[in-house]
């Protein structure tokens, strides 16, 4: 009996591989399903609006690989993964879950009420110094200082500036660590996210659309046309990784140079000989002298 095709998984944790097994034909109801555990809100309509891989602009070396959708015709919803820390996530989902809020104003149209809008960051590493896997970030107002108090009968203030946007940060390192069981959708997804194991088995059995997400992957996993992409855009990223650290020693290294010769400069300055300055910048004597 011909044995069945063993191969190793794609990553969920892969941006591409997370955008294509969300929005691979058209698959609203598992990426309902994935909201609806990290949103805790009843979702009717879903309608993913960036299925296709884009460019940003004409210019773009790399491929839009979050997913964008609406749920219910009242929020906007982007999801991104990130794999690498660049220690400014914070800033960054900030400054683009405020961009696409503001992009829904069009310049020069009557004001029209923007839809809520929600960044979803699926982190593969810890950031934050909270003891929670799972933060949510809304804009609230601080507490009322005493000398700034004024009765003006309220029994119940605001808490929040403006409830329009929302950014959900989910950290799977520590969803490891706390390693809870599957009783929720959060938690049944977050387990296939992490890798196929005993508990994302346990998942694919207590949640259809996890099951589904489940085959979608092995079927990508199976195509050599996937594999060639995902590897391409791997591929692709530890050049990019090994020409941005080229560049950083590259200016690094002529920082130093620069320094050394404003030493060698000050010490030619207080007639310091030439051999001297020669020991102790390690340059050359062309490079002092022609400083």
């Amino acid at each position: 009996m011909e044995k069945t095709q063993e191969v190793e998984l794609l990553p969920l944790t892969n941006d591409y591989v997370f955008k294509r097994v969300f929005t691979k034909d058209g698959q609203e109801d598992m990426l309902k399903d994935f909201l609806t555990g990290i949103l805790n809100v009843q979702i009717d309509k879903i309608e993913i609006k960036n299925a296709e891989l884009t460019k940003e602009h004409k210019d773009a070396k790399r491929e839009v690989l979050d997913i964008r959708a609406t749920i219910n015709k009242n929020s906007l919803i982007d999801i991104e993964m990130q794999v690498k820390d660049y220690h400014n996530i914070d800033k960054r989902s900030m400054a683009y879950v405020t961009k696409l809020y503001s992009d829904q104003l069009e310049v020069g149209d009557e004001y029209k009420k923007p839809l809520k809008t929600i960044s979803i960051n699926i982190l593969n590493f810890n950031y934050f110094k909270r003891n929670t896997y799972h933060s949510i970030g809304r804009m609230k107002f601080e507490k009322i200082e005493k000398e700034k108090y004024v009765d003006m009968g309220y029994e119940e203030e605001d808490e929040y500036v403006n409830e329009d946007i929302e950014v959900h940060y989910i950290e799977l390192p520590k969803f490891k660590e706390k390693n809870p069981g599957v009783n929720s959708k959060l938690e049944q997804w977050l387990w296939l996210i992490c890798g196929e194991g005993e508990k994302a088995e346990m998942a694919k059995k207590e949640n259809k659309e996890v099951k589904k997400a489940s085959e979608v992957l092995q079927k990508m996993s199976l195509s050599e046309q996937e594999r060639w992409l995902y590897d391409s855009r791997k591929f692709r990223e530890w050049d990019e990784r090994s020409l941005r650290e080229y560049e950083t020693n590259e200016a690094r290294q002529e920082g130093e140079r620069k320094a050394k010769l404003e030493d060698a400069k000050k010490m030619l300055d207080k007639k310091i000989d030439i051999e001297t300055i020669m020991e102790i910048t390690g340059l050359t004597k062309e490079e002092i002298l022609n400083k």
